[in-house]
């Protein structure tokens, strides 16, 4: 009798922990058109006078944690070198905003907020170079269209207290998200 009472209150704390299992913010919604492999093709350039150069961006998102974060694959091509990175996406209910942390193949690394209003999403990072030295700021901003399977993006980098433009481009969603995600 004793065994069928302690499995009982056993049983029940357990439905009672998957009753209160916590949800992912409603915000998170907000990162949903991420959800899919997207092809991006950009003009880029390193310097307010260096010459632009196409870059081919491949970016791979998927919800995980159950929906809590978003995993964001990265490739970045230009004709004379390739990098990769694995970014994580999510949502600080406590700041209210939208939060990345991001890592390169070639060392670096960044923590970025974003914001998400009226299909604009846009995103301010600040990288740590492989030294561990602060970078500068990024600012990327992608302009969704309605139906969220394409944006253009205006990439721009902090100097000096100033902003330039450091790339331009579109992307276009190859693969929607699968069902349930």
């Amino acid at each position: 009798m004793k065994r069928i009472a302690v499995a009982l209150v056993v049983l029940l704390f357990a439905v009672a922990a998957q009753a209160q299992a916590p949800q992912p913010a409603s915000e998170l919604k907000g990162l949903e058109p991420w959800i899919g492999n997207w092809a991006i093709d950009e003009q880029a350039k390193d310097s307010p006078s260096e010459p632009e150069y196409k870059l081919v961006w491949t970016l791979r998102c998927r919800s995980i944690l159950g929906g809590f974060f978003v995993e964001a694959s990265h490739v970045w091509k230009s004709q004379s070198w390739e990098t990769t990175a694995l970014e994580i996406l999510g949502y600080d209910p406590i700041k209210k905003q939208y939060v990345s942390h991001g890592f390169s193949s070639s060392g670096g690394a960044w923590t970025a907020t974003a914001t998400f209003k009226d299909g604009i999403f846009v995103l301010t990072a600040t990288p740590v170079s492989v030294e561990g030295k602060p970078s500068m700021k990024v600012r990327n901003t992608f302009t969704f269209s309605p139906d969220r399977m394409s944006f253009s993006l205006k990439g721009e980098h902090e100097k000096d207290g100033t902003w330039w433009t450091s790339s331009t481009g579109r992307g276009v969603k190859t693969t929607a998200a699968p069902k349930g995600q």
